[in-house]
C-alpha cells in the first residue's frame, strides 16, 4: 500500500510540473524539521559548505543568521496575528535575540513538531543562497483567487498560478531583462509544501540539484520568472552525470 501510495505521489507530481515520468517526490518525516531533512536530501554528498553539511548544522546557520531586526519583524507579525508567529504571544515565549536563536536551534526531532521554529522565509532564502541555488516551491498552501469566480484555486488576477513560488536570485541580467541569457549554470532545488506545512523534496531524473535549463520548458513556464530565460553555458555532461550518479545513491 505505501508504495501505492508513493507511486500516486510521484506520477501526480510529474503532471503537475508538466513532465510525466521525469520527477520524483521523496519522503522525509513531518517532524518540524522536514524543510532542513528535504534539502539534505536534495544536495549531492560532496561537496558542501560546512553549513550545509546536514540538516542540523542548516538549522544552526539559521539560528546564527537571525538579527534584531529580524525578530523584531517577527514580533509585528504576531502583533498582526499571522499564524506562522504565534508561538511568540505564548507566555514563555523567547523575549531577547539570543532566546530566539536558542529556540531556533532546538530540533524537532528531539524537542517534537510542535516545541521548535518552523522554516520560515528568512530560513529558505539563507539556506538557498549558501546552497548557491534557487528554491522552486510547489506550494498548496497558496491562497485561493476564488472559487465562485470561475478561476482554478490558486491562480491570481493575471492568470498566474500562485502555487508556483521562487525564493532567491539568479544573474540579474537574466532575470531582469526578457530573453535574458545565463551565462553560466543556474541551480535549482525543487520543494513541494502541502497544505499542512509538510515540505518534501523533488527530484528531477535522479538529480536534487539541478540546472535550472535542463529542466523541461514546460516546468520551467511554471515559475514566471524562469520563462524567458535562455542559456550560453551549460554544465559539462560528464559533471552533470556525476552528479546525478551521486545522488540516486543517496
Amino acid at each position: 500500500q505505501k508504495s501505492c501510495t508513493y507511486m500516486a505521489r510521484t506520477d501526480g507530481i510529474s503532471r503537475t510540473l508538466r513532465a510525466p515520468g521525469q520527477f520524483e517526490l521523496l519522503n522525509v518525516t513531518p517532524d518540524g524539521d522536514c524543510f532542513y531533512n528535504a534539502v539534505d536530501k536534495l544536495l549531492p554528498e560532496s561537496p558542501r559548505p560546512p553549513a550545509l553539511e546536514s540538516a542540523v548544522t542548516m538549522r544552526e546557520m539559521v539560528a546564527d543568521s537571525l538579527t534584531e531586526e529580524i525578530v523584531d519583524l517577527y514580533r509585528m507579525c504576531a502583533s498582526a496575528g499571522v499564524e506562522d508567529f504565534a508561538w511568540l504571544n505564548h507566555h514563555r515565549a523567547p523575549m531577547t535575540l539570543d532566546e530566539v536563536r536558542a529556540f531556533a536551534r532546538k530540533r524537532g526531532s528531539e524537542e517534537g513538531a510542535g516545541k521548535c521554529l518552523w522554516a520560515d522565509e528568512h530560513a529558505m532564502r539563507t539556506v538557498a543562497s549558501t546552497a548557491d541555488a534557487v528554491l522552486l516551491l510547489i506550494d498548496e498552501q497558496a491562497p485561493s483567487s476564488g472559487s465562485r469566480s470561475g478561476r482554478r484555486r490558486g491562480d491570481d488576477a493575471r492568470g498566474e498560478d500562485s502555487r508556483f513560488v521562487m525564493l532567491g536570485d539568479i544573474e540579474p541580467s537574466a532575470q531582469d531583462s526578457p530573453g535574458g541569457a545565463l551565462t553560466s549554470p543556474a541551480r535549482c532545488l525543487i520543494l513541494h509544501r502541502s497544505r499542512r506545512q509538510h515540505f518534501s523534496p523533488v527530484r528531477h531524473r535522479g538529480c536534487g540539484l539541478i540546472d535550472i535549463m535542463a529542466l523541461p520548458e514546460e516546468t520551467r513556464a511554471l515559475w514566471p520568472r524562469l520563462r524567458t530565460l535562455t542559456c550560453t553555458a551549460a554544465s559539462p555532461p560528464a559533471a552533470a552525470e556525476e552528479q546525478n550518479k551521486r545522488q540516486r545513491g543517496r
